[in-house]
């Protein structure tokens, strides 16, 4: 068994490690952000919080809509139906162009949440600001997200690792740039950060283009020789898959950016204090949610070749990678928190305070990794309906509410809402786990595969 088990891992790590540089080089940006901002101003960073506390959630929607492309690609991979994968990829870019005009309505139409909330009117208005520059790239990301999950079905997550690494150096000049001002552009500030975004999807979604149109393992698929899309059928089925996923993401980060704004009517320093524990925690997250992408394909890819044992396998081995790497993560911020902190911010207020919140993050780390690599191996397994009411349960049912009763009538200020997402990841991870064991133990889901559904 332990020899089965390092193969898998073996098998894994080549394309685990590129995904999980790839959701670290993205999450790079995020970072830069926060730092660069936190650096040029307080209302700066406060901006970029509550900014993208209003953008991440439409964002993450419309990415776990197309995370349904990673295991449709990587089942007709295993069972070997190359015009399918075809006709998939191309159906990726269509739903994209599709979804754009969507994403950027929403987001333009976002303003109303911080009229609502008692922010302070200099805050809102450059969160406001930052956010109308960033609708200008949306397009260009969400086709980007199409390419990369279809490549990632496809396990070629080397070439998103290069890609996304590669941008960082870009977002950073162009933040640097545009925040500042000069050669021709005037001093934009937080706003500045969301045309250097927009500007950085823009390069990402072209360098993936020019990666598949060129890759080798791709010219006896001829992509984009023909125009060869599904059926009404599929599509149906693609959409029967994603939108739960992308629901269910939506719940996750609805939960936070919900937290962010309660916080956002605090003092600025807590926000700031918030943004930065937050970021922190974020990157951590990295690591298991690209390792959850590569176990949704390694599952989805045994899945078509009808191999079960395989097939639990890899979820398992995959489930229990990112549960050690998690205790690391929250090991480290056990033992160093002031020195993590100290990398966003030098105002000694700012650090004691995001370093208490450091704790809380730490007490999260098991279940955040728990959850998001049990639901990505179910995702491998076409199991996406289940997973969204157990996260619309444990989000909204469990953990805000009881940050909220915490905050506001305990008198627990920031550290209520923080406990309150120690409750709701946990009772996710928990519900998610024993929903993999026992669906992955019954045969009947390997027959029930995508072929029945969209071939």
């Amino acid at each position: 068994m332990l020899a089965n088990v390092k193969k898998e891992i073996r098998e894994l790590a080549p394309i685990g490690i590129p995904a999980v540089l790839s959701q670290l080089a993205q999450m790079a940006m995020g970072f830069i952000d926060t730092v660069m901002a936190g650096n040029y101003s307080t209302d700066a960073l406060a901006a970029i919080a509550i900014g993208t506390s209003l953008l991440h959630p439409i964002l993450v929607f419309f990415l776990g809509l197309f995370l349904a492309f990673n295991p449709i690609i990587a089942h007709f991979n295993g069972s070997g139906d190359q015009p399918k994968i075809k006709t998939h990829f191309q159906a990726s870019l269509l739903m994209a162009l599709l979804c754009a005009p969507i994403a950027m309505i929403m987001l333009l139409n976002t303003d109303f949440i911080l009229l609502a909330l008692d922010i302070e009117a200099g805050v809102s208005k450059l969160a406001i600001g930052y956010i109308s520059a960033t609708v200008w790239g949306l397009p260009a990301l969400l086709l980007f997200l199409a390419l990369r999950f279809c490549n990632e079905g496809m396990f070629s997550t080397f070439s998103v690792m290069t890609i996304t690494s590669m941008s960082i150096p870009f977002n950073i000049l162009f933040n640097y740039w545009f925040m500042n001002g000069g050669w021709f552009v005037p001093e934009m500030g937080a706003v500045g950060i969301g045309y250097a975004t927009s500007l950085t999807w823009v390069l990402m979604f072209f360098g993936m283009l020019v990666y598949t149109a060129t890759a080798k393992k791709y010219v006896g698929l001829k992509l984009f020789s023909s125009i060869e899309l599904p059926s009404l059928k599929e599509i149906k089925a693609v959409l029967a898959l994603g939108l739960p996923v992308a629901v269910t993401l939506g719940f996750e980060i609805t939960m936070f950016a919900a937290v962010a704004l309660m916080i956002a009517r605090y003092p600025v320093e807590v926000m700031g204090a918030h943004q930065i524990a937050v970021n922190i925690a974020s990157l951590t997250f990295m690591i298991p949610l690209g390792l959850s992408q590569a176990i949704t394909a390694r599952v989805s890819y045994f899945a078509g070749k009808k191999e079960r044992s395989s097939m639990q396998l890899a979820g398992n081995t995959g489930i229990g990678t990112c549960v050690i790497i998690m205790t690391f993560s929250a090991l480290m911020m056990i033992a160093i928190p002031f020195q993590l902190v100290s990398i966003y911010t030098d105002q000694v207020d700012l650090i004691e305070l995001a370093s208490s919140l450091l704790f809380f993050a730490a007490l999260f780390q098991f279940s955040d990794g728990l959850q998001v690599s049990s639901s990505g191996a179910l995702r491998g397994l076409k199991d996406t309906k289940v997973p969204m009411v157990v996260t619309a349960v444990s989000y909204w049912l469990v953990g805000f509410p009881i940050g909220y009763y915490l905050a506001e009538y305990q008198e627990y200020g920031v550290n209520g809402y923080w406990i309150g997402m120690i409750f709701g990841l946990s009772t996710a991870a928990i519900l998610l786990l024993r929903r993999w064991v026992v669906f992955s133990r019954d045969k009947t889901h390997l027959s029930n595969n995508f072929s029945t559904n969209i071939s």
